[in-house]
C-alpha cells in the first residue's frame, strides 16, 4: 500500500534496545517458542528470470543473521547442482529483482559511510548490485558513476528501489534516487552501473511510477510537513504535470488508498489506479486517463467491502487481479488465459490457503500461499509438466501443527449493524472450558483479515481462544463504515467489541468467566476503556503503546503536526468544543474504576504515541491501587520492532493471562 511506504519514506526509525523491565529469557514459554513466531526467513523471496529458466535464492545460516549465500539453480537441469553461490553473510538483503535473463539486482544493506556536510557520517548503507548469473564474482554497482551527489548521499543510504524493469530494453532500468535533496528518477545501465538522469523531481517527491513506454507518469511528494500526500499525474510525452488527488496520511491510520497506482493500462495514456473516486464509498480499480485526468468506469468494485489488494506483476506492471476480503479471502483472476490456469492450480492446495499468482516467466509460475496456519510461503508452478514445488517459506520455524485455526464469527451490534469478527481456536478446541482473549486493532483504521497473526498466534499456542473484532471505526468496509467511528472512542466503537464478546459467549465457544483484553496502540486504548468500563468482566488487561489521554494526545498532534491534528480532530474531537466528552472517554482519568491487574508496555522513543500517555495512566492506576505493572523499553519506538523487545512484552502479556485466567490463575 501507498501509505505505508511513504511512512516508512517519511520517518527513520530510532535504534532499539532492551527493556528496563521483564527481560529476555526472564521465564520460559509455556508450550512454544516465542522466537519461532517472531523469527522469520530473514531473506528477499526467491525470483524467476523472465524467461522462467533461474531460480535465485538467498540460503541463510540462521534466521536471527544477516546475510548467507546467493544460490541461483538452472530449472532446465533439476539434476545439476547450483550454477552459482556468492558469499554474502553479514550483508541484509533487501530484495532481488530480475532485470533480464542475464542480470539479476540484489539490494543489500551494510554498514558504510555517507558525506553530510562536509563530514564523513557513519550510517547502514543500501547499495544495488548486479551480478551475471553465471558468473557472479565480478559484480556491478548501480550508480557509481554519480560520485558524491549521488552515490555517497546520505539521503540514499537507507532505500533503493527498481520503478520500471524497462521490459524492451534489456540493457537498463528505471531507479529512484537523491541528487542533493530531490528524489530524481535515472536510467541506470545493469551492465556498466552508469546512470543518467531522465526526470527531475523535488526535495518532497517520496515515489514514481510510469506508462507503458517507460516515461514517468506519476510522482508522489509529500507536503513539507510530511503528513499530506500529494499525487501528480502526466500524459505521455507532456512536461505538464497536473495534481489529481491529495490526502492525509498519518501513521496510526492504515487506511484504504484514495488513490494509488495498480498498473499500466492497456495505453500509454491509461495507467489503473486502486482508490476511492470523490463521492464513493467503497475502494476500488478504475481506469485512469493522464490527458484528462478523469476516471473511467471501475474496472473491479465491490458491494460490502473494499478491495483489499491488487495482485500486479511485478515485471510487467500488468494488473492480473485483487483480493477480496469478506471474512474469508476470495483471488480474482482478471485476465482470463491466467485465469484458466489458476483455477487449476488452486485444486491442487488445501481450500483454507489464499494462492496468489506473481505472473508468468517462461512457463513457470510463482504463486504466494498463505492462511491463518501459513505464514508465507512460495511455490513454483511448472506448466509442462503440470508440478508444483515448494521454494521458500517466511517463517521456517513455524510448522502447520504449531499453528491454529480461524473462524470467521458474524454478528449484530446492539444497534443492527452487520459486523464481522476473527477467532482463533487453541489447540484444545472451543468450549464453555475456553478462556479468552480479546485483541481489538490498532488503527483504528486498519482492520483484521483471515489469515495468518502472529500475535493471536502466539496467544492461541499458549491455550487461549483469541477475538479479533471489526469494530465501527475499522477500514476495509467503505469510508461510511469508517467514519461511523468518528467520535466513538470509548462510544459505539467499545459496544461493538462488547457485543462481539457476547456473541462467543452465547454460542458457547468460550468461557464468560475468564476473559482478558488487550491491544497494541488504539487496541490499547480500547483494552484500557474496557477494563474501566466492565471492571466486573475483564479479568486483566494488557495495553501495548496505548493512547490514554485524548485530550493531550490531540493537543499533542496540534503543536506537532497540523495536519495530523486535522484528522484526530475528526476522528476523535477537538480537546476544547468537545472537552467533556474527551475526559469521560479517557482511561486515564478512570483508574478508580479498574478492579483488574493491568499490565503497559510503552517505547521510550515513540514517536506516535507519547510516552507520557503510559506514563501518566501507570501513575494513576498505582495512585488508584491497582496492581499494575509498566514494562519501559528504553529505546523501542511505537511498533516494538526488535525481536528482543516484542519477545518480552508477547511473554509478558501472556505470563499476565497465564496468572488470571490461564494455568496459573489463583
Amino acid at each position: 500500500m501507498l501509505i505505508r511506504i511513504l511512512i516508512c519514506v517519511a520517518a527513520v526509525t530510532g535504534m532499539m534496545a532492551t527493556p528496563a523491565l521483564a527481560q529476555d529469557g526472564y521465564w520460559p514459554d509455556r508450550y512454544v517458542n516465542v522466537y519461532d513466531y517472531l523469527s522469520g526467513a530473514g531473506e528477499t523471496p526467491p525470483e524467476l528470470s523472465p524467461d522462467g529458466r533461474l531460480l535465485a535464492q538467498m540460503q541463510y545460516r540462521g534466521v536471527d543473521s544477516p546475510g548467507g549465500e546467493l544460490v541461483i539453480r538452472d530449472l532446465d537441469s533439476p539434476g545439476q547442482p547450483e550454477i552459482s553461490r556468492t558469499d554474502l553473510t553479514g550483508y541484509d538483503v533487501v530484495y532481488m529483482v530480475w532485470a533480464n535473463a542475464q542480470r539479476l539486482l540484489v539490494t543489500i544493506r551494510t554498514n558504510g559511510f555517507v558525506q553530510a556536510g562536509g563530514q564523513r557520517v557513519d550510517v547502514p548503507v543500501i547499495r544495488t548490485v548486479s551480478f551475471d548469473p553465471w558468473d557472479t564474482s565480478r559484480p556491478v554497482v548501480l550508480f557509481q558513476n554519480e560520485g558524491r551527489r549521488v552515490f555517497r548521499n546520505v539521503n540514499n543510504a537507507f532505500w533503493s528501489a527498481v520503478v520500471d524493469i524497462l521490459p524492451g530494453d534489456d540493457a537498463h532500468v528505471l531507479m529512484p534516487a537523491y541528487r542533493d535533496r530531490n528524489l530524481d528518477l535515472w536510467r541506470v545501465n545493469v551492465f556498466t552501473g552508469d546512470a543518467e538522469l531522465v526526470e527531475r523531481g523535488t526535495e518532497r517527491t517520496a515515489y514514481w511510477f510510469t506508462n507503458t513506454n517507460g516515461q514517468a507518469a506519476m510522482r508522489v511528494d509529500l507536503s513539507t510537513d510530511r503528513r499530506r500526500v500529494h499525487v501528480f499525474t502526466r500524459a505521455p510525452d507532456s512536461r505538464r504535470w497536473r495534481r489529481s488527488a491529495s490526502y492525509l496520511t498519518n501513521e496510526l491510520v492504515e487506511a484504504a488508498p484514495e488513490f494509488d497506482f495498480a498498473g499500466h493500462g492497456g495505453a500509454p495514456g491509461e495507467i489503473i489506479i486502486f482508490g476511492r473516486p470523490e463521492g464513493s464509498d467503497k475502494v476500488g480499480l478504475y481506469r485512469f486517463d493522464l490527458a484528462e485526468g478523469e476516471y473511467g468506469a471501475p474496472l473491479a468494485i465491490e458491494d460490502r467491502v473494499d478491495i483489499s489488494r491488487t495482485i500486479v506483476d511485478g515485471r510487467s506492471r500488468r494488473l492480473l487481479g485483487y483480493v477480496r476480503s469478506d471474512g474469508a479471502n476470495e483471488v480474482v483472476i482478471l485476465d482470463p488465459a491466467l485465469d484458466a490456469h489458476y483455477q487449476r492450480i488452486v485444486t491442487r492446495f488445501d481450500e483454507d490457503l489464499t494462492i496468489v499468482p506473481r505472473g508468468f516467466r517462461g512457463d513457470r509460475m510463482m504463486l504466494h500461499a498463505s492462511s491463518p496456519r501459513e505464514a508465507g510461503a512460495l511455490y513454483f508452478y511448472e506448466a509442462a509438466s503440470d508440478e508444483i514445488t515448494h521454494v521458500y517459506s517466511v517463517s521456517p520455524n513455524l510448522h502447520e501443527s504449531d499453528l491454529n485455526d480461524v473462524d470467521v464469527v458474524s454478528y449484530s451490534s446492539r444497534d443492527g449493524m452487520a459486523l464481522q469478527a476473527y477467532l482463533t481456536i487453541p489447540r484444545q478446541g472451543l468450549g464453555s472450558n475456553t478462556p479468552l482473549v480479546v485483541l481489538p486493532h490498532g488503527g483504528p483504521e486498519a482492520r483484521d483479515l483471515y489469515g495468518y497473526d502472529m500475535v493471536a498466534q502466539y496467544f492461541a499456542s499458549n491455550g487461549y481462544a483469541v477475538l479479533q473484532p471489526n469494530f465501527r471505526g475499522s477500514a476495509g468496509y467503505g469510508r461510511a463504515f469508517a467514519e461511523a467511528g468518528y467520535g466513538e472512542w470509548g462510544g459505539r466503537m467499545q459496544q461493538d467489541i462488547d457485543d462481539a464478546i457476547a456473541a462467543v459467549i452465547a454460542a458457547g465457544q468460550v468461557d464468560g468467566g475468564r476473559v482478558c483484553i488487550a491491544g497494541f496502540s488504539y487496541g490499547g486504548y480500547a483494552a484500557l476503556m474496557g477494563g474501566a468500563q466492565r471492571p466486573d468482566f475483564y479479568d486483566c488487561v494488557f495495553a501495548g503503546a496505548p493512547v490514554t489521554n485524548l485530550i493531550s494526545f490531540v493537543e499533542y498532534w496540534q503543536e506537532n503536526n497540523e495536519a495530523a491534528a486535522e484528522y484526530w480532530e475528526r476522528a476523535i474531537g477537538h480537546p476544547r468544543r468537545d472537552r467533556a466528552r474527551l475526559e469521560a472517554a479517557s482511561p486515564v482519568n478512570l483508574a478508580d474504576q479498574f478492579t483488574m491487574p493491568v499490565l503497559i508496555a510503552h517505547g521510550i522513543r515513540d514517536g506516535i504515541v507519547p510516552f507520557e500517555q503510559s506514563q501518566e495512566m501507570a501513575g494513576e492506576l498505582n495512585s488508584a491501587g491497582v496492581v499494575v505493572d509498566f514494562a519501559i523499553y528504553d529505546r523501542a519506538g511505537h511498533q516494538f520492532s526488535r525481536s528482543a523487545d516484542m519477545s518480552s512484552v508477547l511473554r509478558s502479556a501472556v505470563q499476565l493471562f497465564d496468572r488470571t485466567i490461564g494455568p496459573d490463575r489463583g
